[in-house]
């Protein structure tokens, strides 16, 4: 893509183009011209000149004739340019000023634009048109925010209703090994159910901009407690931890504890018991590796409900909610396969 330029330069970029080649393709024709009639006049009074005389006038006439022709075309041309400018400021104002609006506007706060009135067609009817589609999109944002946010939260209850039931039942002392079976398995794919649909919950309270608050956060500080309070279940792996003390970022704690959180336990799920996890957390950069034996497809890690192995499946949000608070924060996350590991970088980008 080559270099961006306003419309209104681009259009007297041209303009002045042309001129030039107009300019420049004149003076000979103004030399010819003028050379003729200067021949021709004096041609009909009969008047003979040295031919050293004669180059002498016709340079000297042609000369001055060719400047007088550069600085009046120079004057036009200036006075253009500037009543160009001049008129196109006045005259493109109100695009100008819907534009800045539409830089300005915001969906989370659910306001419509009030746009200035021109008494120009095109930019009214513009105005008109932009108006229609950002009320559009703010009905449908609220729509969509509501309607995730409630379902969310409404199924919940029923899960955790049923959970408990199973647990229940599970405690009979009737049931068969067989029905015991059964209604384990059927409990696991229900907490999955019940994770998938908090992460969910998470993904729209992100991608609706409820986790406005911002503060200074000691990342390195939030590591070690999310270390410690996972302790247990990192009982049979290696743990090969590197922390810097004093690493800050602006963000907000609560995201910034769940993307932790969601690493730390790709990690555990994917490596093999008595295999090491390295994490080291530098003042540019988190990593967080652990052993593997093929890599995994960049393109879909990051995606909703991608697992990154059928042997440990998981709600398959985890990493795809990682990936939304990396973004909301300007922070880059990426993976890499090497030397049988799996390699996932958080960059902060300061």
């Amino acid at each position: 893509m080559g270099r961006i330029i306003k419309l209104l330069d681009k259009s007297l970029k041209r303009f002045t183009v042309y001129a030039g080649i107009v300019l420049a393709c004149s003076i000979p024709v103004y030399y010819f011209a003028i050379s003729e009639l200067w021949q021709y006049e004096l041609d009909e009074h009969n008047i003979m000149l040295t031919p050293e005389a004669g180059r002498e006038d016709s340079f000297l006439i042609i000369g001055a004739v060719t400047l007088l022709t550069v600085f009046f075309f120079a004057l036009i041309l200036g006075g253009f340019v500037w009543l160009n400018r001049k008129i196109s400021r006045r005259l493109w104002s109100p695009f100008y000023q819907t534009l800045e609006q539409i830089k300005a506007f915001d969906l989370n706060d659910q306001k419509t634009i009030e746009f200035v009135k021109s008494n120009i067609l095109e930019f009214e009817e513009l105005n008109s048109s932009i108006n229609k589609l950002v009320n559009s999109n703010v009905a449908v944002f609220r729509q969509q925010k509501e309607f995730t946010e409630n379902a969310s939260h409404e199924l919940q209850t029923p899960l955790a209703i049923v959970q408990s039931k199973l647990d229940l039942l599970l405690q009979d002392p009737s049931i068969t090994l067989s029905q015991s079976s059964i209604i384990e398995d059927t409990n696991n794919a229900l907490s999955r159910v019940s994770r998938i649909n908090k992460n969910l919950l998470v993904l729209a309270k992100i991608e609706n901009q409820q986790f406005l608050d911002q503060q200074v956060i000691d990342i390195s500080e939030i590591l070690q407690e999310m270390l410690d309070l996972l302790s247990g279940l990192f009982e049979e792996k290696v743990i090969k931890c590197t922390i810097h003390p004093k690493i800050v970022v602006n963000g907000n704690k609560i995201l910034v504890e769940i993307m932790l959180t969601n690493l730390l336990m790709n990690a555990l799920r994917h490596a093999a018991v008595n295999e090491e996890i390295e994490i080291l957390l530098s003042d540019k950069e988190l990593i967080i590796s652990n052993s593997g034996t093929y890599a995994l497809d960049p393109e879909k890690l990051f995606s909703r409900f991608s697992t990154a192995s059928i042997h440990t499946p998981g709600s398959g949000l985890g990493l795809a909610i990682v990936k939304e608070i990396c973004n909301r924060y300007g922070w880059t996350v990426r993976y890499d396969f090497k030397e049988t590991k799996h390699i996932f970088t958080v960059t902060f980008i300061r």
